[in-house]
């Protein structure tokens, strides 16, 4: 059964390039996805620290906005 890791060589921590085009092309793309999810995250958090700065609430738990009110 071959191995799921494709090293060869006594240094097998060193991956070797993608050698077909669809090889190619998944890594191509899986760094594309992973360089906008850190560029997601960045905004994300970013904002979130303008959002609690602006609002002034800190590290405190301020009151749920958008709570249903009780059904009689």
């Amino acid at each position: 059964m071959p191995r799921k890791n494709k090293t060869t060589g006594f240094f097998r921590e060193i991956a070797q390039a993608p050698t077909t085009a669809q090889e190619r092309t998944d890594a191509a793309v899986r760094l594309i996805r992973e360089t906008e999810a850190e560029k997601r995250a960045d905004l994300t958090a970013s904002l979130r620290a303008a959002r609690i700065a602006r609002d002034g609430r800190g590290t405190e738990a301020g009151p749920v906005s958008g709570t249903a009110k009780p059904r009689v």
